[in-house]
């Protein structure tokens, strides 16, 4: 196709709308980029970006902006007492951590400097039709209705834009919640703790310390209904002693961010001229840490499929059945660390902890890292630097 010709609207302005924005202006389309929120930032406190992801941004330019990024080497699934569960294979993929802000940041000032890409903030989605007509509305104006020949949502796990499609949705809450923050550096623990009360991860970002913990525990469920910093500083505190001087950290209640694990899988991703990437389409468990990863592969693999197939129909289709499989697959395997992990009572930790991860760490690890990775990154590069 001739995406010099082709007209795009990108609803989302997060991680894979703002990459899928700039993978097609760059390639020649015209983009239009809407988000509901005015002025966006990031939400979410800390990011991992593998190797996928990191290809993305590396082909886009952006690596060099990132350059507090903390590179992870040889990170671990502990027990509370420090002893490892789960060792990385020796050729694992690499994973930098980051704040979430400044990844968002660098994406933001990227969009505004490139020309075709028209920025629509503090504009809401009110309707979008599989003809490639979308109605939109600033707070307080009048409905405007666009015309594209490609309408992409990006709009994250409540996607306004895939409630106007034919997608086959299925949207469920998983019933475990986390609770994510940034404190100051110093305290990163650079494990992930699968403890009585669930797990506790702690890993150094730019000018600070990430962290994120479940709550699944009748403790920590009742601080948490209760906003109780001080009782869940306790309940983390009595099962993984780190988990209590981090929390100890943590100034005011409202300084967590709270939310619950939801899980979207769709029978198809496109219909006629809309098309879904990122967690709009399949968002999954964070236990795989390719949630904002696997958006970034699919704006490349949709711009890799719009410019080879000879009409979009094609390429869409291609899209598809290139990404939809592959990401399931992450998205379960997320899935069954998540359940491992959140285990509590005595005797299944006992049995996960010397049975199950012992017989997981000897599985074939160029299979699970490049069904992690779902893409080599190499290709990657080199289909977002064409």
């Amino acid at each position: 196709m001739d995406l010099a010709k082709l007209q795009v609207i990108v609803v989302g302005a997060g991680t894979g709308g703002c990459a899928a924005a700039l993978l097609l202006a760059r390639a020649g389309a015209r983009v239009t980029l809407v988000e509901r929120v005015a002025q966006p930032r990031a939400v979410g406190a800390g990011i991992a970006i593998a190797e996928n992801g990191m290809a993305v941004l590396e082909s886009l330019g952006l690596r060099s902006a990132l350059g507090g990024a903390r590179e992870v080497s040889g990170a671990r699934i502990t027990n509370a007492e420090g002893r490892t569960l789960l060792s990385p294979p020796k050729k694992s993929p690499r994973v930098s951590m980051l704040r979430r802000s400044t990844l968002q940041g660098v994406l933001l000032d990227a969009v505004s400097s490139k020309p075709r890409i028209e920025r629509m903030f503090g504009a809401e989605l009110v309707h979008a039709a599989p003809d490639g007509s979308v109605e939109t509305r600033e707070t307080g104006g009048p409905t405007r209705t666009l015309h594209a020949d490609l309408v992409i949502g990006a709009d994250g796990v409540h996607s306004r834009l895939r409630d106007c499609g034919a997608f086959g949705a299925s949207v469920r809450g998983t019933g475990i919640r986390y609770i994510r923050g940034l404190v100051t550096e110093g305290l990163a623990q650079g494990v992930e703790a699968w403890t009585s009360a669930g797990l506790f991860g702690s890993f150094a970002v730019d000018g600070g310390t990430y962290f994120y913990a479940s709550c699944g525990t009748r403790d920590c469920a009742a601080a948490l209904e209760a906003r109780d910093l001080d009782a869940l500083r306790s309940a983390w505190a009595r099962a993984y002693r780190p988990g209590g001087w981090i929390l100890g950290a943590v100034e005011r209640f409202d300084e967590l961010l709270v939310n619950e694990v939801v899980r979207v899988d769709c029978t198809r991703w496109w219909d006629e001229r809309l098309v879904l990437l990122g967690d709009a389409a399949h968002a999954m468990a964070p236990n795989v840490g390719q949630g904002a990863n696997s958006a970034l592969v699919d704006a490349v693999v949709l711009l890799d499929e719009l410019r080879r197939a000879p009409s979009l129909d094609r390429a869409l289709a291609t899209y598809d059945t290139r990404r939809r499989q592959k990401v399931k697959k992450v998205a379960d395997l997320a899935a069954r660390l998540g359940r491992l992990a959140e285990l509590t009572h005595p005797v299944a930790r006992a049995l996960r902890d010397r049975i199950l991860l012992p017989v997981a760490g000897l599985l074939p690890t160029a299979r699970t890292t490049a069904l992690v990775l779902q893409e080599p990154p190499s290709r990657l590069r080199v289909i977002g630097r064409a």
